[in-house]
């Protein structure tokens, strides 16, 4: 930041997704990033983003280092107040001096000196922190909002049991060193309930800071990537003098960096899903037609003209269809384009510059007495096209062929012609037709920064990115650059049943059967048929010197050795068994709510297909990188047609999705790069899980999603 406030771009080759270089992985760093969320989610507007992973939060005043017991962190809403104590690695503790300790001092305090209802006492982690306190004590918080009688009348393992008793022995002593008598357990369930434990993956990289920085994109005047690195700045010195910030505080710092709604002949710098408000569109041009026709008459080319739209009576004086626009003296001349202003129809022409200038072009402007906006019948056509884009759904989807629109100055226009419904919204520039009449476009940082990612659904991304690519946050965690995914083609999450399947640790603590991230669900017949399967392939792989294990913060599941080779610290499994399942179990333990999507692919903008390469189709994990991976396949000597972007949202589109390309014979890899000689040097390739088991010959009770 500048003294004056600015954002200062940082010189070549320094990082501005950190804020401090070495403190890039400190805790420090960890709650800026959390506050940069934060103040993003703000200055966005973005109530619909699941901020911290349990529920929309709407944010009036983030507060920094304050006198409050938690105070990291505090966010204050009409819901109430939300204390955060930001620990970027944290684990589990008997003893109430260690980190751990501390956390429930603070969360203590708070509840002793200043209770009130509605307030949420948050411990936000990264994947880093422990399994106990990411996993198990989520678990144990989520039972104690669930059952008011308290969690301990929901079954425990033993690993659970001491999590539960460690937890309540700190928060009885510091009670007691707080009150100075003893803690009543209600008072325990109270604190317990109040608690939220948040795994946040907010790293540089990470899916929330990919998330984040796509918010921005969709605001920003600047890079987001820069924003985003001034936000971080910004809570450092936030935090540094213990400061509060409002939302209206927030905008008046950095709200000239984001876009506001625009009405200067018809064009919009606000790319949001309120893109279309009754009174910005009531707003615009709807007296004049603007016209741009070819060959209108012997010695001229091209004319430039404006006409009055509606008469005395309100009917309108020319009509339009199949390219052409019929005066009221009956000439009939073919339309090249038609704009509500005259400063939409200079943009075109500054886009079409060299097609006009070696042309006969011919500009007759009409001199009106009076402002044809200004005419009743325009102030009425004008409210009817306000009450029809009210109705829009999505915004970013094209009236005419219904894909999403991501390109900088995209048309919004207003379909009237004869014989086609009336409409208004946004189009593609390659959708429009000539009788569209242009109101104006789109004027995004995103889209011009990103003008590759054509036809981009960014909205549905930046939805589906919260909770999702499970699969690629662990992958990103190992050391595992080079490998093949296992895709099970006869996935089935249609289960409800009440049975789940619990997996003994040889820590103490327990994990739970997952398939794609979730907690599976069974029969108690099933589930007890699993488990016995499992301890089955757990006895053998024992027995074979090479244990079945989790990785130590549970986000893989496989061989010892396997997990070894991947980077990870292996901790062996001991039993399986079933358990009855409940929601805390399904909360604490469901990673995830989409395991591979989001993925973006490459489309063939002539045929609408997936472009196929050699046989290879590719998915991107992270589409903000398309110019990196296009610059490594040129190298390469591939070359791709003209093309579109594309994006898999949910895991059961990559479901179909892989099954058609798989029954086509086409191979799918993610993120791949290649060598100059266009071998696979770093990427993920697709298998069918089916089919890898029954051709091996061993490894019967490893996991695969």
């Amino acid at each position: 930041m500048t003294d004056d406030g600015g954002i200062h771009v940082p010189k070549r080759g320094a990082s501005v997704g950190n804020s401090g270089g070495a403190a890039t992985h400190s805790g420090i760093d960890f709650q800026q990033r959390i506050a940069a969320l934060i103040m993003s989610h703000m200055l966005c507007d973005a109530s619909e983003l699941d901020l911290l992973g349990f529920g929309d939060v709407q944010v009036d005043e983030l507060r920094f280092e304050t006198a409050d017991d938690i105070d990291d962190l505090v966010l204050v809403g009409p819901a109430g107040r939300l204390f955060i104590q930001a620990k970027n690695t944290i684990s589990l503790s008997a003893d109430p001096t260690s980190d751990f300790g501390s956390v429930l001092a603070q969360f203590v305090g708070q509840y002793v000196g200043d209770n009130r209802p509605g307030d949420v006492y948050v411990l936000a982690t990264s994947i880093e922190a422990s399994a106990n306190v990411r996993k198990v004590l989520r678990k144990l918080t989520e039972a104690a909002r669930l059952n008011g009688a308290g969690s301990k009348t929901s079954p425990l393992t033993n690993g659970e049991k001491d999590v539960l008793q460690k937890t309540e022995a700190v928060i009885s002593s510091h009670y007691q060193a707080v009150a100075g008598t003893p803690i009543p357990p209600a008072d325990i369930h109270r604190i317990l309930a109040r608690m939220r434990i948040c795994s946040l993956d907010i790293r540089e990289g990470g899916a929330l800071e990919s998330a984040a920085l796509l918010m921005l994109g969709s605001k920003a005047v600047v890079p987001p990537r820069l924003l985003w690195g001034a936000l971080i700045a910004f809570s450092v010195s936030l935090a540094r003098d213990r400061l509060t910030l409002s939302a209206a505080g927030l905008r008046e710092r950095m709200g000239r960096y984001v876009s506001k709604p625009s009405n200067v002949d018809g064009t919009y710098d606000e790319v949001a899903s309120e893109l279309f408000t009754k009174d910005l569109l009531s707003g615009l041009s709807y007296g004049r037609e603007v016209v741009l026709v070819r060959d209108p008459f012997e010695g001229c080319d091209f004319l430039i003209t404006d006409v009055r739209r509606f008469d005395d009576t309100g009917a309108r004086r020319v009509k339009f269809s199949e390219g052409h626009v019929e005066l009221a003296q009956g000439e009939r001349w073919e339309l090249v384009g038609r704009w509500a202003t005259y400063a939409g129809l200079e943009r075109y022409m500054d886009r079409h510059l060299d097609e006009y200038q070696e042309t006969r072009l011919v500009v007759a402007p009409s001199n009106f007495a009076d402002d044809p906006n200004g005419d009743l019948a325009a102030l009425a056509h004008g409210a009817q096209c306000a009450s029809l884009a009210s109705g829009i759904e999505d915004p970013f989807s094209c009236r005419h062929c219904g894909d999403s629109i991501s390109e900088d100055g995209a048309p919004m226009v207003e379909v009237d012609e004869e014989g086609v419904p009336a409409d208004v919204g946004l189009v593609h520039e390659s959708c429009r037709t000539s009788t569209d009449r242009v109101l104006g476009g789109i004027d995004a940082a995103i889209f011009r920064d990103n003008g590759l990612l054509r036809n981009f659904d960014y909205k549905g991304w930046l939805t589906a990115v919260q909770g999702g690519q499970w699969l690629f946050g662990g992958l990103l965690k190992s050391s595992l650059k080079l490998a093949p995914i296992a895709w099970k083609s006869e996935y089935d999450d249609f289960s409800q049943g009440t049975w789940c399947v619990e997996l003994a640790v040889e820590d103490g603590t327990a994990r739970y059967g997952t398939d794609r991230g979730r907690v599976s669900r069974f029969s108690a017949r099933d589930a007890a048929h699993t488990a016995e399967v499992m301890n089955g392939g757990i006895s053998q792989a024992r027995e074979a010197g090479d244990p079945l294990c989790y990785a130590i913060d549970g986000s893989a599941y496989g061989p010892y050795s396997h997990l070894l080779s991947q980077g990870h610290d292996p901790v062996p499994c001991t039993e399986a068994k079933a358990v009855r399942y409940t929601r805390a179990i399904g909360d604490a333990y469901s990673d995830c709510k989409r395991y591979y999507a989001p993925l973006a692919y490459l489309v063939d903008a002539e045929t609408g297909d997936p472009i196929v390469v050699e046989g290879v189709i590719s998915l991107l994990q992270n589409p903000l990188e398309l110019d990196a991976y296009l610059q490594n396949w040129a190298r390469a000597g591939i070359e791709l047609p003209d093309f579109t972007m594309s994006a898999i949202l949910t895991d059961e589109q990559f479901d179909r999705f892989v099954r058609l390309m798989m029954t086509r014979g086409i191979r799918i890899v993610i993120n791949p790069k290649l060598t100059l000689h266009g071998e696979l040097v770093s990427g993920y390739w697709v298998e069918n899980f089916e089919q890898l088991m029954r051709s091996a010959s061993q490894g019967a009770g490893a996991g695969c999603s």
